[in-house]
């Protein structure tokens, strides 16, 4: 989606990054307001992501549309029109993945994708990977770049299956463990999680007993204090330094949560480890 279909200056996208292989492509533009795309034949998979702006996308006859912070699939074959914010402009970044680099379960599960989801925090963090890399990491380490495509593409599905996870899973229960999962360090509280997760603060006590037989905020600790002894096997870092990084206000917090689930301290714990 890197060019418009005319030399109308609104289609004369302003390229910021990209790094490519052969099949792989990486890419970051920006399109003045009134920009447009196609009409083109895809030949990929590709991602779509909206920093700011929006996009309407016919596909093949079907209106496919993208808000800032969201990411859309476009599937090899399909004959795509983009259209482009009106009045302001519009900034994306996407990653391109040749058909044969994806095999038949990931194209079965790409073909049950939806085709709109909100970008994770994994996502983002392969798009950034993939969009640091320099321009000749295409042609001096060209499986590292076709990997990364792949993780981003193997993302998007998983978080799309976890979006259409059934009712044993509630979406505000999925939501909130995302939360705890990737917002490791700050602070947390029952009403922020509950925020996080879209439903009250009671609401959410009930998804976690009913689902996981324990509260929130001890699922949090539970799930910081085993992050911290995996840092104390794995690392030299000291006992502060790893509650801090855990989200943990003191080492004594950390401690006594270790001591609760491992039966011993934070150094008696690594020691054990060390000591294989």
């Amino acid at each position: 989606m890197a060019m418009g279909s005319n030399s109308a200056l609104q289609n004369i996208p302003k390229r910021l990054r990209s790094a490519r292989s052969a099949r792989v492509l990486f890419g970051d533009v920006v399109y003045e307001p009134g920009g447009t795309c196609g009409p083109r034949v895809q030949g990929d998979y590709q991602l779509v992501v909206l920093l700011a702006g929006e996009a309407r996308a016919d596909v093949a006859g079907r209106e496919v549309r993208l808000a800032a912070g969201s990411v859309g699939l476009f599937r090899p074959g399909a004959r795509e029109f983009f259209r482009l914010a009106e009045r302001r402009k519009t900034h994306h970044t996407w990653c391109s993945v040749h058909p044969s680099l994806v095999d038949a379960p990931l194209a079965a599960a790409c073909a049950a994708a939806p085709d709109v989801q909100p970008v994770t925090r994994r996502f983002e963090q392969l798009m950034e990977l993939g969009l640091a890399l320099p321009r000749a990491a295409g042609e001096r380490a060209p499986g590292l770049l076709e990997s990364l495509g792949l993780a981003t593409l193997h993302e998007y599905v998983f978080a799309g299956a976890g979006a259409a996870a059934g009712p044993d899973e509630p979406d505000a229960l999925r939501r909130a463990l995302g939360w705890i999962g990737q917002d490791g360090h700050r602070p947390v509280s029952l009403p922020v999680l509950a925020r996080e997760a879209g439903v009250s603060p009671a609401q959410l006590v009930k998804l976690f007993r009913r689902h996981l037989g324990t509260t929130p905020i001890r699922h949090v600790w539970e799930v910081r204090t085993r992050r911290g002894a995996q840092l104390l096997r794995e690392t030299g870092l000291t006992v502060g330094e790893v509650a801090f990084r855990c989200g943990f206000q003191t080492p004594f917090h950390f401690s006594r949560w270790v001591r609760e689930l491992f039966g011993v301290s934070p150094r008696a714990l690594r020691a054990q480890a060390w000591a294989r």
